[in-house]
């Protein structure tokens, strides 16, 4: 049966485009990453990476936790509002996938880089977007080690999403986090509550053809790649032909 057509738009900064469809990511996970599904009664969906290392879960209110075991076995939390853009959280969980970086990258810089402005006064770095609706900052570390991220985006005094990194947290994935924040791609949303309330003098709409259908497709394409990538690597690799060359007949 046909999906009903619903008006879509593209809405810029993302940030305020909302949280969207949360089975962008766990579906992904589950077909395309094969993790399995531990939902506890008091969670709407909790997964687990098949060795067990890295946690997504997904209360009953729409917000995100990642947990994930440093190689030195430190763990570390990330915990993301609902309206947060699903987007987002995927870029975190899919730098989550991936070896660590050798050399750590520098969280601010996809922001300075973007435009947003440094709060001299804060007491810790801190960076603040163009329209001013968006704080990210370095909160004092309780140990010698580097202190945990916090950022929060607020309009006409309502937060709209708050995103907490723990100590530890591997600085890979608070980059993908600023590198998200400060890109300049619209995100695809339905136009039925978009933008957030509050949010209209601050949102850049653009009617698009964009639709469902074209959202399920991006969907299936992701999976089916994860999939593929998954199945190469779980593969034998292929014996080398031997370099011996065959006895001589007389």
């Amino acid at each position: 049966m046909p999906h009903p057509t619903v008006p879509y738009v593209l809405a810029a900064p993302g940030y305020l485009a909302g949280g969207s469809d949360w089975e962008h990511l766990t579906e992904w996970l589950l077909r395309g990453h094969g993790w399995r599904d531990v939902s506890p009664i008091d969670q709407h969906t909790a997964l687990a990476s098949p060795d067990g290392r890295l946690h997504v879960a997904l209360n009953r209110r729409g917000a995100w936790t990642l947990r994930a075991t440093t190689p030195t076995g430190r763990e570390w939390a990330a915990i993301l509002g609902a309206h947060l853009p699903v987007e987002y959280v995927t870029a975190l969980v899919d730098t989550m996938l991936r070896p660590a970086c050798r050399h750590d990258p520098d969280v601010l810089g996809p922001l300075h880089a973007a435009g947003w402005n440094a709060d001299a006064a804060a007491p810790t770095p801190t960076a603040v977007s163009p329209d001013g609706l968006v704080r990210f900052a370095e909160e004092t570390a309780l140990s010698p080690t580097r202190g945990p991220w916090h950022a929060a985006c607020t309009a006409d005094g309502h937060t709209w999403w708050t995103a907490v990194f723990s100590t530890h947290t591997p600085p890979g994935v608070v980059a993908a986090f600023t590198r998200s924040l400060a890109s300049d791609d619209p995100l695809p949303r339905m136009a039925i509550g978009t933008p957030l309330y509050g949010c209209g003098p601050y949102t850049r709409l653009t009617q698009t053809l964009h639709g469902y259908d074209d959202e399920q497709a991006q969907l299936e394409a992701r999976i089916d790649e994860a999939r593929g990538h998954r199945l190469a690597a779980a593969s034998p690799a292929a014996p080398r032909p031997s370099s011996r060359r065959a006895p001589r007949t007389r």
